[in-house]
């Protein structure tokens, strides 16, 4: 069948992304017996040995078109791109949420309260372990303790180094839930510890959507056409429905797919630009905007890097590049802090290449002094929640165009007050515990904003919140997101085992809907 003809019909569902959560929802709705098509506008890399392990063939798998960042404090653009999306490049970090991180308003008030909490998503987590799958520990702060599908990956050299100075200084540190196998499970391989998580896994080891959900939902009919950047959600004024979306091929011809839903699960950036860049008489300010939310309230994790060099060879680079080891006894909120909320610490290490950027030279003794440290260097990455804005926000830049001449995203983000303080927080207590590891000399890294969330909160309220609880618009019924937009607050720990269970969560509404017959 020519792509014109698989393209050019109505599906049940339309999903725009083939990230973590596109590909989770796009399995269980196929499994449902509904037709799906999957757009995503990167490149579709045939197995993992598509991606060797270099620096160099990481920008494969980053977002290509240019951003605007303004607001004063950098987001970092590690934004995966291609049929995978984020977990091509992420390194795979995925704790639960705590129950207090759903209800910071009412019990500290600071933030926003979310309309689900941790016992809605409980199931939803242990699908996601379950099928995902998940290494690790629950750890001592744990919301409650739980049983993960595989053992906990060994602590490296590095990692020990760094939990000896934590335990002197009174915290519990352990390995975290992470999804790279620490056994051969779902016919990946172990982990061989080579330190290439950021540049797509070269064993296929480490879980991505493009090894786990989006196989299984193949192989159940769905269609996913990569190389497809969609350019707007289009609607039906007569109806009040989204009918499908736009999206424009790599030689720049335009297709439209109909569909009866359309979900969208493009993160936390690329969502907000595509509802503003499909505004229509009806919704003048960006479809299903009526709040006038969309693109706003976006956060970040205020993340410091701490390295500590030692007169011994720690080799960091001979394990993960993350989640070897976590602290998060500085979590919870204590009155006695100073600020609101908290951080963790987690074990860090950056590839040879991207570590000499650090060091502002390029050439000469003191470049080549700083290369030789490398073996010699240890990283903790402080790791903050930012309390979410209505001045942090995601617009269309009214100059810069992309190549596809749309707006590109503008992303305007500043640490507030709090984040200022509690990043700090974590970055001096990093610091403390590196010392206390040993360290001849500790030296302070960059500070970024880690992680895109929010933009299109959800919530009961229309007025307050772009859709409801199951990441139903409040103003199109049959569109959806399911991705990081919809973030209240951003907690203080890594984002992506809670999105793909909130994911989950909307999938089985979903499926439950178009049997009651919601979306004819």
């Amino acid at each position: 069948m020519a792509m014109e003809q698989q393209v050019n019909r109505q599906y049940d569902a339309v999903i725009v992304g083939a990230g973590p959560t596109g590909s989770l929802v796009a399995a269980k709705l196929a499994a449902a017996g509904l037709s799906v098509v999957v757009l995503e506008s990167g490149d579709r890399f045939k197995g993992h040995n598509a991606l060797e392990n270099t620096e160099a063939n990481a920008g494969k798998i980053m977002w290509h078109e240019p951003r605007k960042h303004v607001g004063g404090d950098f987001v970092i653009p590690k934004t995966g791109v291609g049929v995978g999306g984020g977990t091509l490049s992420w390194l795979g970090v995925m704790p639960r949420f705590h129950q207090a991180d759903f209800c910071t308003y009412s019990t500290e008030g600071v933030g926003a309260d979310w309309p689900i909490s941790y016992d809605d998503l409980r199931p939803h987590y242990e699908t996601v372990e379950r099928e995902f799958g998940v290494a690790g520990e629950s750890g001592p702060f744990a919301p409650e303790p739980y049983t993960l599908p595989m053992p906990a990956h060994r602590m490296n050299w590095h990692a020990q180094v760094l939990a000896r100075g934590a335990k002197k200084l009174g915290a519990q540190p352990f390995a975290p839930p992470i999804a790279i196998n620490s056994v051969a499970r779902d016919q990946r391989p172990a982990c061989i510890y080579c330190g290439w998580c950021a540049s797509g896994c070269p064993t296929g080891a480490k879980a991505t959507a493009a090894n786990t959900y989006l196989p299984k939902a193949e192989r159940l009919g769905v269609r996913v056409i990569s190389g497809a950047f969609v350019r707007r959600v289009n609607y039906d004024a007569a109806k009040g429905r989204a009918c499908g979306v736009t999206w424009i091929d790599d030689l720049r011809k335009e297709h439209r797919v109909d569909a009866k839903v359309v979900i969208l699960a493009a993160h936390a950036v690329e969502t907000p630009r595509l509802l503003l860049l499909s505004a229509n008489p009806t919704f003048p300010e960006g479809l299903a905007n009526s709040s006038g939310l969309v693109g706003k309230n976006f956060m970040s994790h205020p993340t410091w890097q701490v390295f500590g060099t030692f007169d011994h060879p720690i080799n960091a680079y001979k394990g993960m590049q993350m989640g070897h080891v976590m602290v998060q006894d500085y979590y919870q909120p204590k009155p006695t802090n100073g600020f609101a909320r908290g951080y963790i610490l987690v074990s860090y290490m950056m590839t040879p290449v991207t570590y000499g950027l650090l060091s502002g030279e390029s050439y000469g003794q003191d470049f080549k002094d700083f290369l030789y440290d490398y073996q010699h260097t240890a990283a903790w990455w402080a790791h903050a929640e930012g309390l979410p804005s209505e001045n942090n926000t995601v617009t269309l830049d009214p100059e810069l165009l992309d190549s596809h001449h749309l707006p590109v995203a503008r992303v305007t983000y500043k640490w507030g007050d709090n984040d200022v303080k509690v990043a700090a927080a974590g970055r001096d207590k990093a610091a403390e515990m590196m010392e206390a590891s040993g360290a001849a000399k500790v030296r302070i890294g960059l500070n970024y904003g880690a992680h895109a969330m929010g933009s299109c909160r959800m919530g009961i309220d229309p007025q307050a919140s772009v859709v409801n609880e199951f990441c139903q618009s409040h103003d199109v019924s049959n569109l959806f997101i399911c991705d990081t937009s919809v973030f209240v607050t951003g907690t203080g720990v890594n984002p992506t085992l809670t999105a793909m269970a909130i994911a989950d969560r909307a999938a089985e509404y979903l499926v439950a809907a178009g049997k009651r017959g919601d979306f004819q």
